[in-house]
């Protein structure tokens, strides 16, 4: 039998599909169980760092505090620079210190 006798192919080809498909019935009960480990997590209000589930009491708060908050707003673009603004370093000169090396 030559490398391209099509039984031959077609042998592989289905053992491959069927290696496939037992892996990707493998991966989906894996990302079944994260997802209910991560649901169980989110419930738990022990747990640091799981947001509330979506629609909860904390999540309809959230959301009124962000959207009574003002967002930020830039300045007129002939306003200037503001008062805090600094010089740009070395505007002001060499440091006081500089020029002192003497002993």
């Amino acid at each position: 039998m030559s490398e391209r006798d099509p039984d031959r192919l077609a042998d592989e080809l289905k053992r491959e599909g069927d290696e496939l498909e037992r892996r990707s019935g493998e991966l989906q009960g894996r990302i079944e169980e994260v997802g209910e480990d991560w649901g169980r997590k989110r419930a738990d209000q022990s747990i640091p760092g799981a947001p509330a589930p979506e629609g909860s009491e904390d999540d309809a708060q959230d959301e009124q505090d962000e959207s009574s908050s003002p967002g930020p707003e830039a300045p007129p673009p002939d306003a200037g620079p503001s008062e805090a603004a600094t010089a740009a370093e070395g505007a002001a000169g060499p440091p006081s210190d500089a020029g002192d090396e003497s002993d």
